[in-house]
Formats: structure tokens, sequence, C-alpha cells
């Protein structure tokens, strides 16, 4: 019986195969690498690679929802309100609830964050420059400051000359990141 077995189990064999890789120059034309980029094409209920047309969903009724599942998109969203001085809809979505109230607490409307932060979009700029992919860069350090809220920092030498800002603070609401606020 002992031998039967052994023949049995010596007869199956290990498969392996890769189910999806994608080298860090997959993207780039041409780029060529020792292995190539295997199941990449579809990547379906992957909410990380969204296009910029499906990061905002139109309503209806006129009105416009942000759709944020990481902090790259967030980070997208902050750019794009405050180029375009979306005061009330950078209020509304792009501000967690936690921040929203803290300005209802002193008398201020949500909007009133866009305010202070319009003036600093050239140093936001140029920190979301130092992440190009978001939360997963390399010079990038997230830790969990608090339930749901995840600090996203950057160090190291790409911290360098960055000024007032080096990072920001999001928080996970509905399944959406929503920015808490930016840290020196």
């Amino acid at each position: 019986m002992g031998a039967a077995v052994g023949a049995a189990m010596g007869a199956c064999q290990r498969e392996e195969r890769i189910v999806r890789y994608k080298p860090f120059l997959a993207g780039i034309p041409e780029a060529q690498t020792q292995t190539p980029a295997v199941g990449v094409e579809s990547r379906q209920g992957d909410t990380t690679e969204l296009a910029p047309e499906k990061l905002v969903i139109e309503n209806p009724d006129g009105t416009r929802t942000l759709v944020m599942r990481t902090g790259r998109h967030l980070m997208w969203h902050i750019q794009q309100t405050l180029a375009n001085d979306e005061r009330d809809l950078f209020g509304a979505q792009v501000l967690c609830k936690a921040t929203r109230d803290e300005f209802a607490e002193r008398g201020m409307s949500p909007s009133a964050a866009f305010d202070m932060l319009k003036p600093h979009e050239p140093a936001i700029a140029k920190l979301f420059a130092r992440m190009p992919m978001g939360e997963h860069s390399p010079s990038v350090r997230q830790e969990m400051v608090g339930r749901n809220v995840m600090r996203v920092k950057v160090s190291g030498r790409a911290a360098e000359g960055l000024s007032p800002f080096r990072g920001f603070d999001m928080v996970l609401e509905q399944g959406n990141w929503r920015l808490r606020w930016f840290v020196r």
C-alpha cells in the first residue's frame, strides 16, 4: 500500500505558472525586459488604475461624484479641484468628514479649507511631483496614524526643498480616500 501511495505521489508534479507579472517599465513603449509582462492587459476590478475620465461620475442630475480608491486618485482630485477653482466640490467631496466637522466647529464652511490651500497650490504640485505613483512611490512612507487614517509622507532626499508640506493624511470613508490635511 505504501509503495502505491509513493508511486502515485511521484506521478503528481507541481505545476507553476505566472498569472500576472508587470515589470517596472512595462508601460513604456518599446521597453524591453528579461521577462515580458503577463496578464496586465485586462485587470477587471482593479480600481487602482482608473483613467481620469473614470475618476469622475456624472450623475443624472448634473452633479459629479469623485472616485478616490487610492491616494493617487485623491492627489489627482486635490490638484484638479484647486486648478479649476472648485471650492464647493473640494469642501464636499475631497475633504474627510472629520476635517469638515472641524471647520464647522470653528464657524467656517468646509470650502474655506480650499481658500487656505489655494495659495499653496504650487507647493502641493511640487509635493505631488515627488510622489508620481502616489502612496506607492519609492520615496514615500506610509503609516497608519489612526483608525482608517493613513499618513503618506515623502522621506529622505526626495523631501529636500519641500515646503511647507512633506505629505498628507488621508481617511478611508465609504470606500474612498479623503483628505484629512497636509503634514509638515
